[in-house]
């Protein structure tokens, strides 16, 4: 088949690799040109990305994949076009589809007759049939006939995305059963794996927000059993696993928040939308509280932060993957601000400059002589650093660390929901 992918970034890159690389002729645009050049000489612009370094030079050297940055020309001659374009919260808390009805615009003005377009981008329920369909339509083509529209929710994980492909089904769903169909089709040749069809784009929308939510949800109620486990000096991680141990339960881990482009997104698309959000909205509340709870913590083991140095370790939304995006170390460093504490930030995955970019003042090396530091993402490079002279206290800020370590080098211990060292 001839593809293009719409969107070369971290997820749509990776979707034109392994396209390519079961054979399929694959065109990637982007309207960053840099990185446009940087993938036709097949070098890797996301190196936390495992196994496309590999896959990406080979596809790129073969002639199966090549990336182009005028995607009005570049889809004139391909059967499927598969748009993988952020979408974003505005000020509001809106879903800010500017940048995906631009690209629609562009494909719809360049596409042949009876071309497939699937949208993999979480939207709001409905986002696609009656915002996204009228581009097309504007553009002279008759849905079901000329062009046919689906939309198939990306499931997958920065860092992992080749692997998570196959790992599980594609969920599909057209503005009518033809486009559902040749939806479904696409999937199984184009990735050799199982397919999901639903009856309507609007329920496979739905399919991805209720996987959001659910998650968003799921680490709130975990967020709300450790603070009563911190009323009680309960250890909220031996509870979880009791509680985990019966099958119907699935308590996931607390922490400071939610951050990166989709949990903490997607409530909000369920919550602009038509019908009942208040438990979205109140799971929302809830985790985006928790950096200000584990902060004001902290003043209280120690008196007060005023003047204090602090460390936030790790500045990405998750460990080991370079994003930054909705990042709970920026709410870290409000709170500890709040509080008059002088904010220090490292992360290994960032330039200098990266860290500067997020507001923070650059932690000098050696790490040492802070009055507390905080483990927001727990990168692989950090499993050697010498806690004993980091800092007196270390907070755990997602129940990552093995506290029997660190308290053997003399430091105190805390995290989310689970009792600190005795002073």
């Amino acid at each position: 088949m001839n593809i293009a992918v719409v969107g070369a970034g971290r997820i749509g890159l990776p979707l034109a690799a392994a396209f390519a690389g079961r054979g399929h002729d694959v065109v990637a645009c982007d309207i960053n040109t840099a990185r446009v050049e940087a993938i036709n000489r097949g070098e890797n612009p996301i190196p936390d990305e495992e196994g496309l370094a590999e896959l990406l030079a080979e596809v790129v050297a073969s002639g199966r994949l090549r990336a182009r940055p005028d995607t009005r020309a570049a889809v004139a001659d391909r059967d499927v076009v598969l748009f993988a374009v952020a979408v974003d919260v505005d000020h509001e808390g809106r879903a800010d589809v500017a940048n995906l009805l631009a690209a629609a615009d562009e494909v719809a003005a360049g596409i042949s007759p009876g071309t497939l377009c699937i949208f993999d981008t979480t939207l709001p329920v409905g986002t696609t049939r009656s915002t996204i369909a009228p581009r097309f339509e504007a553009a002279g083509w008759t849905l079901g006939r000329d062009v046919y529209v689906a939309f198939s929710p990306e499931r997958l994980f920065m860092g992992r995305v080749l692997q998570d492909l196959n790992r599980y089904p594609s969920v599909v769903g057209g503005l009518e059963p033809g486009s559902g169909d040749r939806a479904a089709a696409f999937y199984r040749e184009a990735l050799g794996n199982e397919v999901i069809q639903l009856q309507s784009a609007e329920a496979a929308e739905l399919s991805k927000l209720a996987e959001g939510v659910y998650r968003d949800l799921n680490i709130a109620l975990a967020n709300e059993l450790a603070r009563v486990a911190d009323i009680h000096g309960i250890d909220i991680s031996e509870v979880a696993r009791a509680a985990n141990s019966q099958p119907f339960c699935h308590i996931h881990v607390p922490g400071t928040g939610v951050g990166g482009h989709c949990i903490p997104v997607y409530p909000r698309f369920l919550i602009q939308g038509e019908g009942p959000s208040d438990l979205a909205a109140l799971g929302r509340r809830v985790n985006d509280s928790m950096p200000g709870y584990a902060v004001d913590r902290l003043a209280d083991m120690l008196g007060s932060l005023q003047g204090k140095r602090a460390l936030i370790l790790g500045l990405t939304f998750r460990p080991n993957v370079a994003v930054t995006h909705h990042t709970n170390a920026l709410d870290l460093k409000r709170e500890f601000e709040r509080h008059g504490a002088a904010v220090f930030g490292h992360d290994p995955l960032l330039s200098e400059e990266g860290v500067r970019s997020l507001g923070f003042t650059p932690a000098p090396e050696p790490l040492s002589g802070y009055d507390v530091a905080v483990v927001h993402a727990y990168h692989g490079q950090y499993d050697s650093l010498p806690w004993g002279g980091l800092a007196p206290l270390i907070l755990d800020a997602r129940n990552a660390l093995d506290r029997s370590h660190i308290e053997a080098q003399g430091v105190r211990y805390v995290g989310i929901g689970r009792p600190p060292t005795p002073a």
